[in-house]
């Protein structure tokens, strides 16, 4: 998502590198992503489920129409 939309930014950390990062975030597997500090997935998931829980983190209904503008 991140290459596709210049609004979407995506950092990658290694959990065994950044102990300290790790435990902010209360990494114990991976992957876990967390989305703006407020929601997070946990495991791997197929493109669209992925995209769908990161629009419900966001407070945003994946099945709603979407308005372009």
């Amino acid at each position: 998502m991140a290459m596709a939309n210049p609004y979407v930014r995506a950092d990658v950390v290694s959990a065994n590198e950044f102990p300290s990062f790790s435990a902010q975030f209360a990494v114990q597997a991976v992957p876990k992503t967390v989305v703006n500090k407020r929601g997070e997935i946990l495991g791997a998931r197929p493109e669209g489920r992925f995209v769908s829980e990161v629009l419900l983190s966001l407070g945003i209904d994946p099945s709603a129409p979407q308005v372009e503008g």
